[in-house]
């Protein structure tokens, strides 16, 4: 993809964005285990990812709901967000260690012989959005909120597309990206947000204020 998206408008091209992700060898490798212990401090303080114009939700992503109706519904009468309480990060933290260390990073184009599928790996590989559909999945299972689960597509510095679980809690939103082990407050994890679902987990939308992509730089 290269960098594509820096020259173009983001709303009527987010359908073609995960045409490729990143490359395996960015992908996450061995990591420490990451401490299970209750959030605290500064470092971890985050802020609701502000919502913008509507998009079109990823092409892969509407293919992969028409398989798999039931992986895309929103809970009825759940929460939009989930408390920012131990026993939630615990849940988060566990599933983001065991779903990175359980996927082995392959192209779409050499797994499957096309450009852009989303799946819930059963074989054992996957690019960023089966990594992060995966984690939904985990988590739904645990008793999260499906509401507060919604998968983002952005940009890395390198230019290249890529995908991660984005969690909605009642002290800001956060990030499980198959990089790191790290759940990053979403200022923080040093991506250009292209596109976000929204609680129904049907419509998408630009985050920021406009119709263009919310440039932070890595910290």
């Amino acid at each position: 993809m290269g960098r594509f998206f820096g020259r173009l408008g983001c709303v009527a091209a987010v359908s073609l964005l995960l045409a490729a992700c990143q490359s395996p060898q960015m992908a996450v490798s061995a990591i420490a285990p990451v401490s299970l212990s209750a959030p605290s401090g500064i470092a971890l303080t985050s802020t609701a990812m502000p919502s913008g114009a509507t998009a079109e939700a990823p092409s892969g992503y509407v293919a992969f709901c028409k398989r798999d109706p039931s992986d895309c519904a929103a809970g009825e009468g759940e929460p939009d967000q989930v408390p920012f309480a131990p026993v939630v990060w615990d849940k988060l933290q566990a599933t983001n260690v065991a779903v990175n260390a359980a996927i082995k990073p392959m192209e779409d184009e050499i797994h499957y012989g096309r450009v852009d599928y989303w799946t819930i790996p059963k074989d054992g590989y996957g690019d960023c959005e089966d990594y992060a559909l995966a984690k939904r999945k985990a988590l739904a299972d645990a008793g999260i909120s499906r509401r507060a689960l919604r998968i983002a597509v952005a940009q890395l510095p390198s230019g290249e597309a890529h995908a991660v679980l984005t969690v909605a809690t009642d002290r800001g939103d956060y990030v499980l990206d198959n990089r790191s082990n790290e759940i990053l407050p979403w200022r923080d994890a040093g991506l250009v947000w292209i596109a976000r679902q929204m609680p129904d987990q049907v419509a998408w939308i630009v985050p920021g204020t406009g119709k263009t992509p919310m440039l932070l730089a890595a910290r």
